[in-house]
C-alpha cells in the first residue's frame, strides 16, 4: 500500500513539474476518478495556497536529509534522468507533507503487530433518532431530527411527533371503525426512536427493529407485533397487553420489561418489574418474576429461565451498552446495528475472543476499539464504515 501511495505522490509531483507523460496522466486521472476524496486531496495539494506554503517551508527544509529518506523507499527502483528534476521538485516542495498525508490516509499492508490503525479523520459516530412510519394507507413518513414537515402532515391524524418520539395518546377511535387501523414504525441501522401508544404505554425501539400496532386499542386486549429489540413501559388499564414476536408471545397487565428478538439470535425477555407470561407455543409457557430472563433458541420451543441483573440488559435505554465476557462477534453484531457499520475478520478465530466492557452509546466507537487494542490480543483497521479485525 505504501508503494502505491508513493507512486501516486510521484505522479502528482511530475504533474506539478510539467514532466508528466500521457501514460502517467492517464493513471493519475484514473486515481482521481476512483474516489471523491482522491480528487479533493489532489485539488488541495495543487492549490496555489498549498504550493506557496511549501515554497515558504523550502528555506527551512533540509533537502539532502529529505532526499535520503526518499532514497530509502526507492533504492531498488531505477530511474531515468528525466526523473531527477521531478524528484528534486518532490523532495523540496511536496514530499515533506505529502508522504505524511498518504501515511495517515492509508494502512500499510506490512504493518507491524501492535500498530493501531485509526485513520486520520475516520470517526465512526453513533446512531441517532430516526425512524420510518408507515401509515394504514401505505404512506411512509421519514422521521429524524428535522421533523417540521412531518408534524404538519401528521397533525390531522392526531399523532404528535418531535425529534425523538411519536405520540398516539391524542388519537381518537372512529365511531364507525369495525377493524383496527394499524401503523408500523421501523428503525433503520444506526437509529432509535420512542413511541407512546394510545393507552399511554411507552416503547423504546432499538436499531433494526420494527413495531406494528393499532392506532387505537380495542376494548378486549392490546396487542402489538415486534421484530428486534424494544423496552416496554406498559400502562395499567385492566386489559391484557400482548407482544407477539416470531418465537414468543409475552402477555402482561402492567409492567416494565425488555425484549430482544432479532432474527437468527437468541430471543430474550427480561423482566424489570411486574409480571409477564412468556409463551413459546406447544404448551411451553411460564411466568417471570422481576430480575428473571426467559430465553429461547430460534427454531426451538424450550424456554430457559435465569436470574439476571436487569440493568445489564436495559442499559441501552439509558445511553450505555454493556458487555460481560461475550464473544467479539456477538459484541460487534450489537454495535454494528447502532453504529451502522460492517465488520470483517481476517481470521475467523477472532470471533470467539471474549471481552467485557461498557460503551457510551452516544459517543464515537473509537474508545471501545482502543480498549480492545490495549489488550494486545487483537488489532483493527478502519476503512470508511468497515472495521476489520486481525491478529
Amino acid at each position: 500500500m505504501i508503494r502505491k501511495d508513493f507512486d501516486i505522490a510521484r505522479l502528482i509531483a511530475v504533474y506539478l513539474s510539467g514532466e508528466i507523460t500521457p501514460d502517467e496522466s492517464t493513471r493519475l486521472d484514473a486515481w482521481r476518478d476512483e474516489d471523491k476524496s482522491h480528487e479533493q486531496l489532489f485539488q488541495k495539494i495543487c492549490s496555489e495556497e498549498n504550493r506557496v506554503r511549501h515554497e515558504v517551508r523550502r528555506a527551512d527544509y533540509d533537502v539532502n536529509a529529505g532526499w535520503k529518506g526518499v532514497e530509502k523507499r526507492i533504492k531498488r527502483m531505477s530511474f531515468r534522468k528525466r526523473y531527477m528534476k521531478v524528484l528534486q521538485y518532490a523532495a523540496t516542495i511536496i514530499l515533506p507533507g505529502l508522504i505524511l498525508v498518504f501515511a495517515l490516509m492509508n494502512v500499510p499492508e506490512t504493518q507491524l503487530p501492535g500498530d493501531s490503525v485509526l485513520l486520520a479523520g475516520q470517526q465512526i459516530l453513533p446512531g441517532g433518532a430516526k425512524a420510518i412510519l408507515t401509515l394504514d394507507n401505505g404512506e411512509t413518513v421519514y422521521l429524524d431530527k428535522e421533523v417540521f414537515e412531518e408534524q404538519a402532515r401528521l397533525a390531522d391524524k392526531q399523532i404528535q411527533v418531535d425529534s425523538t418520539t411519536l405520540n398516539y395518546r391524542s388519537a381518537q377511535k372512529l365511531a364507525a371503525q369495525t377493524t383496527p387501523i394499524y401503523n408500523k414504525v421501523e428503525i433503520p441501522q444506526g437509529g432509535e426512536y420512542a413511541l407512546v401508544l394510545n393507552d399511554g404505554t411507552k416503547v423504546h425501539l432499538n436499531s433494526m427493529s420494527s413495531l406494528r400496532f393499532p392506532v387505537t386499542f380495542g376494548a378486549d386486549k392490546r396487542e402489538v407485533e415486534l421484530v428486534g429489540e424494544a423496552y416496554f413501559e406498559v400502562s395499567k388499564t385492566g386489559q391484557p397487553f400482548i407482544v407477539q414476536t416470531k418465537g414468543m408471545q409475552i402477555e402482561v397487565l402492567g409492567t416494565t420489561f425488555n425484549i430482544s428478538a432479532y432474527p437468527d439470535e437468541e430471543y430474550q425477555t427480561t423482566l424489570v418489574s411486574g409480571s409477564v407470561r412468556v409463551d413459546a407455543g406447544e404448551g411451553n409457557s411460564l411466568v417471570l418474576k422481576p430480575s428473571q430472563q426467559a430465553s429461547l433458541t430460534p427454531g426451538s420451543s424450550d424456554l430457559h429461565v435465569r436470574t439476571v441483573d436487569t440493568a445489564f440488559y436495559t442499559s441501552w435505554v439509558r445511553g450505555k451498552i454493556n458487555f460481560k465476557d461475550q464473544r467479539l462477534e456477538d459484541i460487534m453484531k450489537t454495535l454494528s446495528r447502532w453504529y451502522d457499520i460492517e465488520v470483517k475478520y481476517a481470521d475467523a478465530s477472532l470471533k470467539n475472543k471474549r471481552f467485557g466492557c461498557n460503551v457510551n452509546r452516544y459517543e464515537s466507537i473509537t474508545p471501545f476499539l482502543e480498549l480492545l487494542e490495549a489488550t494486545e490480543n487483537i488489532h483493527f483497521k478502519i476503512g470508511g464504515k468497515t472495521i476489520t479485525f486481525y491478529n
